[in-house]
């Protein structure tokens, strides 16, 4: 009987450790845009690989201006909405609206920091020329 309370009391431990639900919100500025070989970026090349490495992570991408980009993550309820602007040298990534997410001004979902990222790497993934 005792194994039985220690294993569920493990079990409550393990879940309430991972239970923290909100983190700080986190803004991602100058991401730098690396340069391939001897060619230079357009802002219309980072644009068009923004858009791209945003759509194949399931991302909607609204281009609002030469360098502003709506992007939306919808996944069962929740949705995040961020702005990114861009220019031929490097990408800012910036909180814009969320639902389902727990935002509260100060913190978020800690779900935000790993789609933020994962589009990150994408973006940096995009052979941009």
């Amino acid at each position: 009987m005792s194994n039985f309370k220690i294993a569920i009391s493990t079990v409550i431990i393990i879940f309430l450790m991972g239970c923290k639900s909100t983190v700080p919100i986190k803004n991602f500025d100058n991401q730098a845009i690396a340069q391939y070989g001897d060619t230079t970026n357009t802002k219309s090349s980072v644009e068009k690989s923004i858009v791209r490495a945003a759509i194949t992570l399931g991302w909607k991408a609204d281009v609002k201006s030469h360098n502003e980009i709506i992007a939306t993550l919808d996944i069962r309820k929740h949705q995040l909405v961020v702005v990114i602007t861009h220019d031929d040298k490097s990408f800012s990534i910036k909180y814009k609206d969320s639902t389902n997410l727990k935002y509260n001004g100060k913190k978020i979902h800690r779900q935000y920091i790993n789609w933020v990222t994962n589009l990150i790497r994408a973006i940096h993934a995009q052979n941009i020329t």
